[in-house]
């Protein structure tokens, strides 16, 4: 393969008419077997042929890799971000502002994504002043980032913690109407809505989104062909929104433990459910100690001064008491996850934090639940696109599929950790030079 060397130059993406990767072991995502000997070439930005070495026409003017030895999986996704620089992060705002914007905050964190294999990002709540242009220079090719796919606003009920640069205090119907034809006409990707209290744990109560009003957002949206995900903490709530029409559940309930009767449901149902721990085992860690900002990953790919806002909330978490709540809370979500899983049920992965690390640390909580390093594989894909309900053009190494991929250099069916052995992200067919990325890694 002559290949890198020659061709990187200034920037992170090297377009690349045809690739082909030839004598690779292909995990495709679908959950069939690993096959080796493969050869798995791209055109024009999508996978135009999948088959045994010697088997596959390969354009002449194709670039060549040597993948023996190697491991091709499609590009995993994290479907649950509250990306910074927007100001939905209290402590990211200067004093005395609401909401502040900062789009080079934003590059870089999504490109912490990228670097670790991360093609695909959903964020569930966020300015839409600032994730809607983000999402639009991602597609126009303005900036190098994983795909965005965004809810833009969330809606909550009036009074909710959320309400704020991030989430709309809807009005009672229908006054409500109003309040969702103003998200549809921002074209978001899906449409959270948030029927919880947020006065779970040490929280002190406020009002949960009645039933009705849900149903009655989630069927008004339906109407007009937007997909729906609903943030749900218990099991109560999560059967609420299920009876209530809703496409996806943003966290699996978590608020204790689960019925075999809810696993069932959402087996026979086929509602994906995000895996989402990350967020409660950090934060449970934070308030303990900040030596879990402290990794190697986190050196390598976030700014001191972006994890500062990380640090600044900790007090906060300590006050309230979310540490030794959010320790059980992990306890339950972890086993829950796996009851859902073991039922049939489709989980997918989402570690509802704003940094590319947290996407591995996931990667190894869905693990550390019992969950086998080669399905995990088809969590963070094919699961993941079904979710966003564009499982036709992601999720997984077939024809005709767009070509995000990761080249890995040790088998992630054997330990899941082996994802962070990368040789090569591969997205929309073109190359990311991950030594040319905004991250502290190649700038030291």
């Amino acid at each position: 393969a002559i290949f890198l060397t020659a061709l990187f130059a200034a920037t992170p993406v090297i377009a690349i008419e045809a690739l082909a990767i030839e004598h690779v072991t292909v995990i495709d995502g679908t959950g069939q077997q690993a096959l080796s000997n493969m050869t798995v070439v791209s055109a024009d930005g999508r996978i135009s042929a999948v088959g045994p070495d010697g088997s596959v026409d390969i354009p002449s003017d194709a670039t060549r890799i040597d993948g023996n030895g190697q491991y091709l999986i499609p590009g995993m996704m994290d479907l649950h971000l509250h990306l910074m620089g927007g100001g939905v992060y209290r402590a990211s705002r200067p004093e005395g502002e609401k909401e502040t914007i900062d789009f080079e905050q934003g590059t870089r964190l999504l490109q912490s994504y990228l670097y670790y294999g991360f093609t695909s990002v959903l964020d569930v709540g966020n300015n839409h002043k600032f994730i809607m242009p983000l999402r639009d220079r991602e597609q126009s090719g303005e900036i190098v980032a994983p795909r965005i796919f965004t809810t833009g606003q969330q809606l909550a009920y009036p009074g909710n913690s959320v309400v704020g640069p991030g989430a709309i205090g809807v009005r009672e119907w229908p006054d409500t109407i109003e309040d969702l034809d103003l998200v549809i006409s921002r074209k978001p990707d899906m449409q959270k809505v948030t029927h919880e209290s947020r006065g779970y744990g040490p929280v002190p109560y406020r009002k949960a989104m009645p039933e009705e009003l849900m149903s009655k957002i989630i069927a008004y949206l339906e109407e007009r062909e937007v997909r729906t995900v609903v943030h749900i903490s218990n099991e109560k709530m999560a059967i609420n929104a299920i009876k209530a029409g809703a496409d996806a559940l943003a966290h699996a309930p978590h608020a204790g433990l689960i019925t075999q009767d809810f696993a069932d449901l959402a087996a026979e149902t086929q509602i994906p459910i995000q895996t989402a721990m990350t967020i409660h085992w950090e934060i449970s860690k934070m308030v303990d100690s900040l030596d879990v900002l402290r990794t190697q990953e986190y050196k390598d790919t976030a700014y001191p001064e972006d994890l500062m806002l990380l640090e600044k909330m900790r007090d906060r978490y300590a006050r309230v008491g979310y540490g030794p709540y959010f320790a059980l809370v992990h306890e339950y979500e972890k086993k829950n996850l796996k009851m859902i899983h073991d039922a049939g049920g489709i989980i997918a992965l989402a570690a509802d934090r704003s940094f590319g690390p947290t996407a591995l640390t996931e990667l190894q909580l869905v693990a550390d639940a019992g969950i086998p390093a080669f399905e995990i594989i088809k969590i963070a894909t094919l699961n993941a696109a079904i979710f966003l309900g564009k499982e036709d053009e992601l999720g997984s190494i077939e024809p005709g599929k767009l070509a995000d991929m990761v080249l890995l250099n040790a088998d992630p069916t054997e330990d899941i950790a082996n994802v962070k052995q990368i040789a090569m992200v591969i997205k929309g067919g073109a190359v990311i030079d991950r030594t040319k990325l905004d991250l502290p890694i190649n700038n030291r």
